[in-house]
């Protein structure tokens, strides 16, 4: 049996080329001011961070010094809020 080398770089490799699969089935609203790529991304780095204030400590460093986390380790162009992620149509379709 292979074993796989794991690592943060090919895990977002993978994740990323799985976000560029879904499309976006989004009906126009104001969920769709992100892109499902930041949303997805901005959930996971939440689960990977174990943290579930990041995204707004993201958007905190940003204003302070013009560069985050989000946008160097997981490649976020846009940070949604935690409210964005949740009330996306996308994310949540029973909801």
């Amino acid at each position: 049996m292979l074993s796989a080398a794991l690592s943060f770089d090919s895990l977002l490799s993978e994740l990323n080329d799985t976000i560029d699969e879904l499309g976006d089935p989004r009906k126009p609203s104001n969920a769709t001011s992100y892109s499902v790529k930041d949303a997805v991304l901005g959930a996971f780095s939440c689960f990977f961070m174990q943290s579930e204030s990041f995204l707004d400590y993201q958007r905190q460093l940003n204003s302070r010094s013009g560069r985050d986390n989000a946008q160097s380790l997981f490649g976020l162009e846009n940070i949604p809020s935690v409210e964005q992620i949740r009330r996306s149509q996308w994310a949540c379709p029973d909801a």
